[in-house]
């Protein structure tokens, strides 16, 4: 019995692994290779990914933090400025919404 429910939570948290960190803005390929990861070796991979997440979330914050009160924000990923609060890069399609 457990042999069979093992491979299907490894799928499940692989799945939410991709979507997550396509949530963070993490590029599909790099979603991809961490899903397969998780998929492939749980135990190891998904440690890694949590830590990654909380790097990637500070460094967005930070760059939130530096960027002062101007009306043209800079798109961390691409450097463009963007004007508002579009919940995607005008100018490179990363998604900017940390949620």
């Amino acid at each position: 019995m457990i042999r069979y429910l093992l491979p299907f939570f490894s799928l499940i948290l692989a799945l939410w692994v991709f979507y997550d960190s396509q949530k963070r803005g993490y590029t599909v390929w790099k979603g991809l290779l961490w899903a397969v990861g998780v998929f492939l070796l749980l135990i190891v991979f998904l440690p890694f990914y949590l830590v990654a997440r909380k790097r990637k979330e500070r460094a967005f914050a930070r760059a939130r933090e530096a960027q002062g009160p101007s009306p043209l924000t800079p798109c961390f990923y691409c450097g463009q400025s963007y004007e508002g609060q579009p919940r995607v890069c005008p100018h490179c399609g990363q998604n900017l919404k940390m949620q």
